[in-house]
């Protein structure tokens, strides 16, 4: 009888443990991605992650941000063609901007690109 008593014990006890980490909130992607977990919430007044969200155009499309900034673009022109920044491409026409969204990593100057025009329409200034 004791044993039938420990063993729903038991059951119950997991079944708690299952549904506490069903609803227990997920690791963001970008931690995920690099691998890094952080089971320490950040100190009280130290620096969160800032996002940069800039509308630009192919006339001017220079932006500055700073190192571990989250970056969300969105470039607009009248031209059908596609733009280049570090390595993605987008498609823009018209009626479609460009969209990009990144992580700024090493500090330097990045090209905007028109690639079947092929000239540099901006640039992106990571400090």
């Amino acid at each position: 009888m004791l044993g039938r008593r420990f063993l729903i014990l038991v059951a119950v006890l997991m079944g708690m443990a299952a549904l506490a980490a069903s609803v227990a909130p997920r690791q963001p992607a970008t931690e995920r991605e690099r691998g890094e977990a952080s089971s320490t919430p950040a100190p009280a007044g130290s620096p969160t992650l800032a996002t940069v969200e800039k509308e630009l155009t192919t006339s001017e499309a220079d932006v500055t941000v700073n190192e571990g900034d989250l970056v969300e673009l969105t470039i607009s022109g009248p031209e059908r063609d596609s733009v280049m920044l570090l390595d993605r491409m987008d498609t823009i026409d018209p009626e479609s901007p460009a969209r990009f969204s990144l992580v700024a990593g090493a500090p330097g100057e990045y090209p905007i690109e028109l690639v079947e025009a092929d000239r540099q329409i901006g640039t992106l200034v990571i400090r």
